[in-house]
């Protein structure tokens, strides 16, 4: 979720001028985090059979990365959401998410570029916390490969690497062994992405602060605010209906976020238009 590059975990960043950490979230949004995650969860569960099921996806192939110690297991809702809109949806397969280790770096390239070689086409990405950082790692290793990315509450910028979560990712660093490639790897997701880049955060995260995921102005960069947790990012409605309009809209027709648009087809019904033709290995989702 972070950079394991600070020399200290116990002290508390300030806010400053650039350069400088940004602050920790609120103390009672980092104690709440968990329980409003549960509230969203049930929302979703509340919402999820009268939202409407069409092929808007048209099975577009889509990885989806989970985050920081968690496993494709916290990520189910999400993809589930996203196979009943008409995507091809892809798990990791790499179980617990334990940070940049040579496994989980290689197993990722492996990974993806099978479902690449199995598609023949680009693969869509959407990355959860740290899986958002390594979709921005992948853009960069694999840019003509990678149609587009979503990260959900990733924070990527320098002055995050200091958040409620460092000490944890540190104690995971030294109980698994970070790869020598991950000073490599942290450069490269401090880069501009050098494809189609969608940032979806919220003001309201426990764990991290939202400018941290923000993504610079460019033509290729967009960034979508959301109410959410971050631990309920891949459950709350209202990100979820984020996720799949940044993913059925055509590169070539892009358009930019509108919660008008994006509310009436994903909550009311499927907009009229142009559709790609369906990937025929959409029978069955990996």
């Amino acid at each position: 979720m972070d950079a394991p590059r600070s020399t200290s975990t116990t002290r508390r960043p300030e806010a400053g001028p650039a350069g400088a950490f940004l602050p920790f979230p609120a103390w009672w949004l980092t104690v709440t985090d968990l329980g409003r995650a549960s509230v969203e969860t049930a929302a979703w569960h509340a919402v999820r059979h009268v939202l409407p099921g069409s092929g808007r996806g048209n099975g577009q192939p889509v990885l989806v990365l989970p985050g920081f110690l968690t496993s494709d297991l916290a990520t189910g809702a999400l993809r589930a959401h996203l196979r009943n809109r008409g995507f091809h949806t892809h798990r990791w397969t790499l179980g617990l998410n334990q940070g940049f280790t040579d496994t989980i770096l290689d197993g990722l390239l492996a990974r993806f570029d099978e479902l690449h070689a199995r598609h023949g086409r680009p693969i869509a990405i959407v990355g959860w916390s740290l899986g958002g950082l390594m979709a921005r790692w992948l853009a960069h290793v694999r840019p003509d490969a990678v149609e587009r990315i979503v990260c959900l509450g990733s924070p990527w910028r320098a002055e995050a690497e200091e958040n409620r979560v460092t000490a944890a990712f540190r104690l995971a660093e030294q109980h698994w062994g970070f790869s020598d490639r991950t000073g490599e790897v942290v450069d490269l997701v401090r880069r501009p992405v050098p494809v189609r880049s969608v940032a979806i955060y919220s003001t309201w995260d426990g764990l991290l602060h939202g400018d941290g995921c923000r993504l610079d102005d460019d033509e290729l960069c967009e960034n979508v605010v959301v109410p959410s947790s971050h631990c309920g990012l891949t459950h709350n409605p209202a990100a979820l209906v984020a996720v799949v309009d940044r993913l059925e809209v055509r590169l070539e027709d892009w358009r930019p976020f509108a919660w008008g648009h994006a509310l009436s087809t994903g909550v009311v019904g499927r907009r009229r238009g142009r559709r790609q033709a369906p990937d025929p290995t959409v029978a069955a989702a990996a």
